[in-house]
């Protein structure tokens, strides 16, 4: 009896040895990268949370490969969940692009997050996790940790070229933009001023500075991928002419990468580079109340110019509350939501910048 218990002992010691090793949620993908024409399917990672101890997330992908050989490039919206002007860029793409008339490989994740984009959120309801925050994830972690690992490993190590589309979500609104993370040397960094040239946005947005260490364009730049993210429109809505907009821009993109031969004209007017300006630059909600602007995204503002007015709701007698820009500059990003809470940011600015000048700094 007691060999008879040591021995199922070591086994039992075992399988919980082999269940340990696993990570916990191992992502399970049976897409041919290579055949030529139009696949799609799911990444399904394993999941078990209150409402099934077993169940996947499945995370819709589409592969689209060439007859011809050529790069490989990634597109993927749905990062955040509430941004929805790439994810239906990205389906009208998929239906009207034949795979015949490509050069190399698109591999195409529509709802990168799906949990988020069926919560309506702008990170995932399922842990709270950020997805552009994650990079280059985790396979032991989370749901959200674990499908930026499996991008990292699967899809990031093949591209030579990449296009995660965003846009300001439910609380913002954003010009027009191509957006670029200044990481890499030099050269690395004039193949993104070129990408994003060719891209062809009205405004090109450069992080020169940032923490975002865990965004899906630092993991990028850290591989060698030339990124051009975007942020086209928002407000957790549908806009026409901006997702034309965004559909030319992404076919020269792909243009610009071999992938295609055809493509909208370029603009007449050449994408101008913007540095985004820090936070202590944004006028700051310092009250709580109903937020009136007095200025709109786009327009160029100076030091002390009136940003909006906060209408205390229930305080009838009190005046309003004026909030004025703090410094000078473009303003990139509008804030959607009227309701204010102390710290929230109204307006964020920035200023035009010579990207071969910062290059060759």
């Amino acid at each position: 009896m007691t060999m008879h218990l040591a021995g199922v002992g070591l086994v039992l010691s075992s399988v919980l040895q082999f269940a340990m090793a696993r990570p916990p949620q191992a992502p399970f993908f049976d897409l041919d990268f290579e055949a030529p024409g139009r696949r799609s399917g799911f990444v399904r990672l394993t999941h078990s949370d209150d409402r099934n101890a077993f169940s996947v997330i499945p995370v819709p992908v589409a592969v689209l490969v060439g007859e011809r050989p050529g790069p490989t490039m990634f597109l993927s919206a749905g990062n955040h969940g509430d941004e929805y002007e790439g994810q239906a860029v990205l389906h009208r793409l998929l239906r009207t692009l034949d795979p015949a008339t490509l050069q190399g490989r698109l591999i195409v994740l529509p709802a990168l997050n799906l949990p988020a984009v069926r919560a309506v959120r702008r990170v995932s309801p399922l842990d709270g996790g950020n997805m552009n925050r994650v990079f280059p994830g985790d396979a032991a972690g989370g749901p959200t940790a674990v499908m930026a690992a499996w991008v990292t490993a699967e899809v990031l190590s093949r591209a030579a070229f990449a296009c995660d589309l965003h846009s300001g979500g439910s609380s913002g609104r954003y010009i027009p933009c191509a957006y670029l993370h200044w990481g890499g040397d030099a050269a690395f960094r004039r193949r993104k001023i070129a990408a994003a040239r060719a891209f062809g946005a009205p405004f090109t947005v450069i992080a020169a500075t940032t923490g975002a260490t865990g965004s899906m364009t630092a993991e990028s730049d850290r591989r060698g991928v030339v990124m051009v993210a975007t942020e086209f429109g928002g407000g957790a809505t549908l806009d026409l002419p901006t997702m034309e907009l965004a559909r030319d821009c992404l076919l020269r993109l792909l243009r610009h990468a071999g992938l295609i031969e055809a493509a909208p004209a370029p603009p007449d007017t050449p994408t101008r580079f913007i540095v985004l300006l820090g936070g202590a630059s944004a006028p700051m909600a310092e009250v709580p109340g109903l937020f009136e602007p007095a200025r709109r995204m786009g327009e160029t503002v100076a030091a002390g110019d009136l940003a909006g007015v906060i209408w205390p709701i229930t305080a009838l007698g009190q005046p309003g509350v004026e909030v004025r820009f703090p410094a000078g500059g473009l303003i990139v990003v509008e804030r959607h939501k009227p309701l204010v809470e102390p710290g929230d940011l109204l307006f964020r600015l920035g200023e035009e910048v010579d990207p071969e000048q910062m290059t060759a700094a």
